[in-house]
């Protein structure tokens, strides 16, 4: 016989935020446990209990079992409880009307509530992709136990939203009332252009019992609970303007170019390397929205960039985003080099306007005898860096991660150190045989470390371009298998192992086949960095590679 299951409601209508009780009876054993996830669809369940009550009348027993839940309302509206099954049992259904919360305690205006929320933006208009600063705070003139807020949501699902240090907590006195105040500080990044609307954001807490506020009420989470919902706030996003291509779009307050040499820049010695520093630094973007600076070549010159490290420097009033790239230059003959300008076209969101920062051309003066065969030989023998070479976008991502520490990496630059000082001796030594025995004298054979030349063929690939990998491709083979005659992709198959060669077929099918097919970036950037680990673990340490020039 089916259990007689009965609910109803501690009062109804209710309003939001407010807490009211669900109770359900039955006047036997149930089936089975009752299924209460029926219920989170609308409602959250704060709290829940069950009891078994059995009493006799007139030698007659009788049995009441009662499930006692605590509910708030996600929302305000008329809603249908669902019926709850209870194992094969199954309890009735119940309407409910939820009514909008009245509590000026919303707006936080009339100075005289004991708690209230507000939420607040420093503009009414953005740029897309620009930063909006979101400030929340809570204001309370009594004490609450296990305070909580919600995080801040936005109708953009891909809006970026970065917290701008921890909670500063101050007092504030409103029309007499003395309040405590708890601020939060968030960097909205709104990714699609349209009304950016703020979603509320949702206060919940604990008025101690008797405003009281023993240890017992801390701990145990005793007292009335109490939600607060804050208003709702829009944006309105203005799109990028015509005419501005998505690369050049980079929308700040402010954003400087600068560089630095390790070295007088008039006074370079021919095979030496001086590294070049270049520095981007913008007011109001992130450093992961920076784009990668274009090197230009310089005849004449041996260009060797490091991977970019990246920073992000919090404050309150927002965020500037720092992206760094160290580049080792080395002249290989005498002569007055000329350093192209470089130019960052980026947006004034200050004035509406495009603006360019700009490094102008740099004149720099080497002086010496031309590099010999041997130096560059020993830097091509060192390998650039031990470790496995990783993803651009995973280097990005480890110095974004909300950190304010900037990774330094060394990168090539020991190596290349090591190789030049034990080049230069070793060249210094083969002279003075010479000098005792003779010997042709060879021409210098000027090739750069393959680490630079991976990097290509994995920017190429991240960037989806067929052309430009296809090309990175030959130009790292080249220098791979220097014994080879690489001259096509189909060259570069034959050389590879079976991943890579699979990898380079489909791409090779890609640009030529009449029935071309789609070809994965990804794939072959994988099976790319997969072959260049493997070839790494095989490579002799410094030391040993170095070894025989030492020798007699």
């Amino acid at each position: 016989m089916a259990a007689n299951i009965t609910a109803r409601l501690s009062h109804n209508p209710v309003s939001l935020d407010e807490t009211f009780h669900l109770i359900y009876e039955a006047d036997s054993n149930v089936d089975g446990e009752p299924d209460f996830s029926v219920l989170t669809k609308d409602f959250e369940i704060l709290s829940s209990s069950q009891s078994t009550n059995m009493r006799s009348v007139n030698g007659q027993w009788s049995l009441k079992k009662s499930w006692d839940l605590a509910l708030i309302s996600k929302q305000a509206g008329v809603f249908t409880i669902p019926s709850v099954p209870f194992g094969k049992d199954a309890s009735p259904s119940v309407r409910v009307t939820v009514k909008p919360s009245t509590s000026n305690n919303m707006q936080g205006t009339s100075g005289k509530d004991a708690f209230f929320i507000e939420v607040t933006t420093d503009r009414k208009s953005a740029w897309v992709q620009s930063e909006v600063i979101y400030t929340i705070r809570f204001f309370t003139s009594i004490p609450i136990n296990r305070p909580t807020l919600s995080e801040p949501e936005t109708s953009d699902p891909d809006a970026i939203i970065e917290q701008l240090g921890q909670v500063a907590n101050y007092q504030k006195m409103i029309n007499g009332m003395t309040y405590s105040v708890s601020e939060l500080r968030f960097a909205v990044y709104p990714q699609h252009s349209g009304t950016l609307k703020f979603k509320p954001i949702l206060f919940e807490g604990r008025l101690p019992r008797g405003r009281s506020n023993s240890l017992f009420d801390q701990f145990m989470q005793t007292g009335e609970l109490k939600r607060l919902r804050s208003k709702t706030i829009s944006v309105n996003v203005k799109p990028r303007p015509a005419g501005i291509p998505a690369a050049e779009w980079l929308p700040a307050e402010d954003l400087s170019l600068e560089q630095e040499w390790s070295e007088d820049i008039t006074q370079l010695r021919t095979g030496e390397p001086v590294t070049r520093t270049l520095t981007i630094k913008a007011t109001g973007l992130t450093a992961e929205q920076l784009h990668d600076l274009e090197i230009p070549e310089v005849a004449g010159v041996k260009q060797y960039p490091d991977k970019p490290v990246t920073e992000n420097q919090r404050k309150r009033d927002g965020i500037t985003g720092i992206r760094q790239i160290k580049v080792a230059m080395i002249p290989t003959q005498a002569g007055t080099y000329t350093i192209p300008a470089i130019s960052i076209p980026w947006w004034n969101t200050r004035t509406g306007k495009q603006e360019n920062a700009r490094l102008p051309e740099t004149m720099v003066e080497a002086s010496g005898m031309a590099v010999t065969e041997q130096v560059q030989q020993t830097i091509e023998m060192v390998p650039p860096q031990t470790q496995t070479s990783q993803p651009e976008a995973d280097t990005t991502a480890t110095a974004a991660s909300r950190s304010d520490e900037v990774i330094v990496n060394p990168g090539y630059w020991p190596w290349i150190s090591l190789a030049l000082a034990v080049g230069w001796i070793t060249t210094t030594i083969l002279l003075f045989r010479n000098g005792r025995t003779g010997s042709k004298p060879g021409q210098a054979s000027i090739h750069p470390p393959i680490l630079p030349l991976e990097r290509a063929v994995e920017k190429a690939c991240s960037r989806g371009d067929a052309d430009k990998t296809k090309d990175a491709l030959l130009e790292w083979a080249k220098l791979r298998w220097p014994q080879r005659a690489i001259a096509s992709l189909a060259d570069i198959a034959d050389a590879s192992p079976h991943d890579l060669r699979e990898q380079v077929h489909a791409l090779n099918s890609a640009l030529y086949s009449p029935h071309a097919s789609d070809w994965d970036p990804a794939a072959l950037r994988s099976a790319f960095q997969a072959f260049n680990s493997q070839q790494q673990k095989k490579t002799k340490n410094a030391e040993s590679i170095l070894e025989p020039l030492y020798k007699t």
